[in-house]
């Protein structure tokens, strides 16, 4: 214990120094991040150097530049970002300061301020289609690390990721690109934009990809389109439309392996999976309006619906085989109004959120959400070097249910309605001690509200199931945050300290027990547990040297999370699984010549516990592109991916089904080659 506590502290201590030296030994260059940068953080833009807490932006250059080919890939390399896949189709999940399984419910992520988030209502296994968007059509992504329920509503405990989309070209231009990868991936993408007159903008793109897999007879393709029109009405007016489609079909997923079959060859297929189809459409219609230099109005109706469906045959008693369908629709509308209203010395952002979910299930089940918000932020400058911003929200959340009647299974209908009352207020003083350096601390209390789904248990009655509305209480957190952020010979770097505890942790319970894979489980029970505490550190860095031929990036994550438990009247406290707890990213971006850009990145991931409490290894990953501009118009680009080869897992259990195993393994060194036209 006492071992392991010194080499965290000693980690911590090291990569501190080292972004420490290579920031005073830095070249006096010009930095222009905070003062280019902007963020929609409360909805309207702000260079980044006005924004007090420390948030992280990831520009399309550097998207393009790396040769980034899924947000997965883009958020891997970002500071305090553990993506956990548990091999199931659309499984991934975003984890932010040591959610682990609660990763799904407690990060938000938006694209162009809607939110993505399917789990509202509940699939299961089925979480936020974020790679069902280009980064091809990606303008920057910003990351907000911990919190964010006064401004975003809830299920914000580990953070909001906004993904922003190009809307509005300044000049016109034409791309062509081709990509062809290890595994037999070949993608193909368009794109053209530009401004049609001086207040109109227009911009269309589109991709299409097919690829096998790692995993031998796996078979995926898809294709993307995304349109803008941006048309600035007046001086004081405008409004941009941004309808987007998404489409992706997955042959013969590859199902968990065995430690046998790992060892026989781990890139076998194993039990596939019957061919699944996701589609994502989406609209959102962004209007502004200055009234006057002090004060902005932003109103933004939305339309997002998401499809998922499996298709295929089982085997029954004596050897019957019979079809089967799986799926379901998640449709949600909305708006957000915001106004801003700038006074003197303070600045006041108050609005209004609504936001209708409703989903279908296979089995016919509706489920409903009504969702109305109110809130009010507040930053006051005191002084030069004191601000204080404060903000509350509150929100009231409408849900229907209903199930219909089958005579069949002898179950009666079910329909039942609920509301819940939720709010959230944070209070942030900040210090700003230099022209470019600030200190800030923050407290929040924010909440995670029900889904329709976890609001209705599944209990067994005869030979069937009924729903049955529970007592469950919205999670809630209480969050603490000391952070500093500065600017040392022209170099960023910032650290943050954290402490979340969070309380009533909603939790799905299993009546009957679980024997091995495949066992078909009827009741199922949502409960509030005890509580649970997060701890942690982050730290960031990057150096622009050679007149920017030499751009560094540092960042070490490290987060401690446990869950207390009462059983048979005494507590209990464990780690929660699934939670890397010390993440460290180096990034080395070198243009020797002006056509020519290497890339290299290193990535380490402590040790990770899975549910059966056993440690999945600690693993480094090293990555290596580069880029070359043949001329104005073409570049070609290339790399390697896991350049040492390392042999790892996305997940892992050895304790599960009687002792064999579940073994889901990761890619080994695979390449990549790009080209691309831009007129």
């Amino acid at each position: 214990m006492k071992k392991g506590l010194y080499c965290r502290r000693q980690s911590a201590v090291c990569i501190l120094s080292l972004i420490v030296a290579v920031n005073l030994y830095a070249a006096d260059e010009e930095n222009t991040k905070l003062e280019k940068t902007v963020i929609t953080s409360t909805g309207f833009e702000t260079p980044l150097k006005d924004e007090v807490k420390n948030v992280y932006i990831i520009t399309s250059e550097e998207i393009k530049d790396r040769g980034y080919s899924s947000v997965t890939e883009v958020l891997e390399r970002a500071p305090g970002i553990y993506i956990r896949n548990s091999g199931e189709f659309g499984a991934e999940e975003i984890d932010m300061r040591g959610q682990g399984d609660y990763a799904k419910t407690n990060v938000r992520t938006l694209v162009n301020g809607m939110d993505l988030n399917v789990l509202k209502a509940g699939h299961g296994n089925i979480t936020t289609p974020f790679n069902l968007i280009a980064v091809e059509d990606i303008e920057r992504i910003e990351i907000i690390p911990g919190g964010g329920s006064v401004l975003y509503g809830g299920g914000t405990t580990g953070g909001v990721i906004n993904i922003i989309t190009k809307k509005k070209p300044s000049k016109f231009y034409v791309n062509a690109s081709s990509k062809f990868a290890s595994y037999s991936y070949r993608d193909l993408a368009f794109g053209i934009g530009g401004p049609v007159n001086e207040d109109l903008f227009l911009k269309f793109s589109a991709k299409g990809f097919d690829s096998k897999s790692y995993r031998k007879e796996e078979k995926n393709k898809g294709h993307y389109f995304s349109g803008a029109l941006n048309y600035q009405i007046n001086d004081k007016q405008n409004i941009a439309i941004t309808p987007s489609y998404y489409s992706q079909k997955l042959k013969n997923q590859s199902g968990p392996l065995t430690l046998r079959q790992v060892e026989q060859d781990r890139r076998q297929s194993g039990k596939t999976q019957d061919p699944q189809k996701y589609t994502k459409t989406d609209l959102s219609i962004d209007y502004s309006i200055d009234f006057s230099d002090s004060f902005q109005t932003r109103i933004m109706p939305y339309y997002l619906k998401t499809k998922y469906t499996q298709e295929g045959e089982i085997v029954g008693a004596g050897g019957v085989k019979r079809s089967y369908q799986t799926k379901f629709s998640d449709r949600k509308y909305g708006a957000n109004l915001k106004n801003r209203f700038k006074y003197g010395s303070g600045e006041l952002v108050f609005g209004y959120d609504y936001e209708d979910i409703f989903d279908k299930l296979s089995q016919g089940d509706e489920l409903g959400k009504k969702i109305h918000s109110v809130y009010l932020v507040e930053k006051h400058d005191f002084t030069d070097w004191f601000s204080l911003s404060g903000g509350a929200r509150y929100e009231r959340a409408l849900y229907d249910v209903k199930r219909p009647e089958s005579k069949a299974n002898k179950r009666p209908a079910f329909h039942q309605s609920k509301h819940t009352n939720s709010h959230a207020f944070d209070v942030i003083p900040n210090f700003k001690y230099s022209d470019t350096g600030n200190v800030y601390f923050k407290f929040e209390k924010g909440f995670v509200s029900p889904s329709p789904q976890e609001l209705v248990d599944v209990v067994k009655v005869d030979n069937h199931t009924e729903f049955k509305f529970n007592g469950l209480k919205p999670e809630t957190f209480r969050s603490f945050e000391i952070g500093i952020k500065d600017t040392i010979f022209d170099q960023f770097f910032s650290a943050t300290v954290f402490k979340t505890y969070t309380k009533d942790m909603i939790f799905l319970k299993w009546k009957d027990p679980l024997h091995g894979l495949g066992q078909r489980i009827f009741e199922r029970e949502y409960i509030n547990l005890d509580k649970a505490t997060r701890s942690g550190l982050e730290l960031y860095a990057e150096q622009n040297l050679f007149s920017d031929k030499l751009k560094l990036t540092e960042s070490f994550s490290y987060v401690d999370s446990k869950a207390t438990f009462t059983r048979q009247g005494k507590e209990e406290t464990k780690s929660l699984p699934y939670v890397a707890k010390r993440k460290i990213v180096l990034g080395v971006d070198y243009a020797p010549i002006k056509t020519l850009n290497i890339y290299a990145s290193l990535r380490n991931y402590s040790k990770i516990l899975n549910s059966s409490y056993e440690y999945m290894s600690a693993k480094t990953l090293v990555d290596l592109s580069a880029k070359y501009k043949f001329t104005k118009n073409f570049s070609l680009s290339g790399g390697v991916k896991n350049l040492f080869d390392k042999k790892y897992y996305s997940y892992y259990d050895s304790a599960v089904n009687r002792g064999a195993g579940v073994y889901y393994p990761s890619a080994e060194r695979n390449f990549y080659v790009e080209f691309k036209y831009t007129y």
